[in-house]
């Protein structure tokens, strides 16, 4: 019998950007052990003769995703680039089982990389959407590449 509760390892994030090569890619961060997405709304107190009560102010959206950093991590790699240089990044957030994709246009807040041990170095981001977000349906789930 199938569970119909959404699996987090079902969920992946990756960046979309145009290489002067290949022209546009869409490549998963590999190694990926974690993901959160946060929203949050802004609180107008409203108050007249008439009525008194809380309404919805700014929302502000942030995503936040961690793993283990592999050598020569292209999608990696090009969201420090993109984020050195001030640039917005396009990160998708997958759902492996459906092939859905929530996808916005990111300001990196962080890059965090983490040397706990001698075996790894892991990694997390945190970005903050600017603008919308959409829906996509992608007919594969991308996979990650890394440099030779």
């Amino acid at each position: 019998m199938e569970s119909n509760i959404k699996r987090g390892a079902a969920t992946v994030y990756a960046t979309r950007f145009t290489d002067e090569l290949d022209g546009k890619q869409t490549l998963r961060v590999l190694n990926q052990t974690g993901g959160n997405r946060n929203q949050s709304y802004d609180e107008i107190e409203i108050s007249t003769k008439d009525i008194e009560g809380s309404d919805y102010g700014k929302k502000t959206e942030t995503i936040s995703f961690e793993g283990l950093v592999t050598k020569g991590d292209v999608a990696l790699r090009k969201i420090n680039e993109m984020a050195d240089n001030k640039q917005f990044v396009e990160i998708l957030e997958i759902d492996t089982d459906s092939k859905e994709a929530v996808v916005g246009s990111y300001k990196i807040n962080s890059i965090d990389y983490d040397y706990p041990n001698d075996d790894s170095v892991a990694y997390t981001i945190e970005a903050k959407l600017f603008g919308n977000k959409a829906t996509e349906s992608l007919t594969d789930v991308p996979t990650g590449d890394v440099l030779s």
